[in-house]
Parts: structure tokens; sequence; C-alpha cells
């Protein structure tokens, strides 16, 4: 059995690594799907597609998890919201059931006939990555919140001035 999670992951977590642990123990193997891989130094989606995989994949290797039982892959954002599951299932390896703790997201799958599961979150006030990354322009305790991997990470592209820089600036490139 397959379970699939997906996320921005703006920044990977201790909250979405949990759920990775939580799949393992419910199913066989985790795809983990890197939502809106094309946005990248904005202000909701600051990390890119790269950056976002070696994030998870670092996490994931440095608690030994068997990195045979993972999928990490990253998809587009489709503006056809009707035909996204159809989308999800010709982009991505065959999986079992999504777990999925956004009512919007669950609707609009189990509408489609996949299974979908609440998952068991941390605190979610707590582990959220909009909270995160304002913690990290506010340089406050952020350390705590993520893996080390993506501790690291952070620091070495400089992830601070990435996110000051972003939020202080006018251009919006995504917006019409």
């Amino acid at each position: 059995m397959r379970g699939l999670m997906m996320g921005r992951f703006q920044p990977f977590h201790l909250g979405h690594l949990k759920l990775a642990e939580q799949i393992l123990k419910e199913c066989d193997e985790v795809i983990i799907a890197i939502t809106s891989s094309q946005f990248n130094y904005l202000e909701k989606d600051p990390f890119t597609a790269g950056e976002r995989i070696e994030m998870i994949h670092n996490s994931l290797k440095d608690i030994s998890i068997d990195m045979s039982k993972i999928f990490v892959v990253s998809l587009e954002n489709q503006f056809n919201v009707a035909t996204w599951a159809s989308y999800l299932k010709s982009a991505l390896p065959h999986f079992d059931k999504v777990y999925s703790g956004n009512d919007y997201v669950s609707m609009l799958l189990s509408d489609s006939g996949i299974h979908v599961v609440k998952p068991v979150f941390l605190d979610r006030t707590k582990f959220n990555a909009t909270k995160i990354r304002n913690m990290i322009i506010l340089n406050e305790n952020w350390k705590d919140f993520v893996p080390n991997a993506v501790y690291e990470l952070l620091i070495k592209i400089n992830a601070k001035n990435r996110l000051t820089v972003i939020s202080k600036t006018d251009t919006k490139p995504t917006e019409h």
C-alpha cells in the first residue's frame, strides 16, 4: 500500500516529518509531492523545488528512513481544479490513499473517488511554515521547528536574507 502526502513545504518542518513517519507506519511506501513547484523567490513560496527536495530527502535520511520506501516528486500547480485529481493520478506513481488535513483538498479528492485520510498532526499553530518563515526573518528561535537538515540548508542558502528581501519588495511577479 502506498500513501501520498502533498504540500508546498516552504519549508519542510517537524510536522511534515512526523506525517511522513505516520504514513510509513500505515503504508509500505510514501509519495511526498511538492506542490507549486514552479513558484520560488516569492513571499508565500520562497524556496525552489530543488531546495525543497533536498530538505525532504536529507531530513528523512538523517532519521534513517529507508529511502527505498520514499518517492519525492515535484508538481506544478494546475489551474483546472475539476481535473486536478486526474492530473495527480497521471503525474504521480500509483497511490492508494492521500493524507490531507485540508478540507478543500479532501473534498476535491473524495469527489473523484480517492480515499482521503485525515492525518494526526502535531500542533498546527506551532508547526506552521508561514510562522517559521516569519521567525527566520525576525531572528527568533526557529531551529526547534525544523529538522536539522532543513536548518543546515536554510543557513547555507542564507534564507534569512532571501526572506527579508522578499518580504520588503513590492515586486509581485505572479500577480497580473
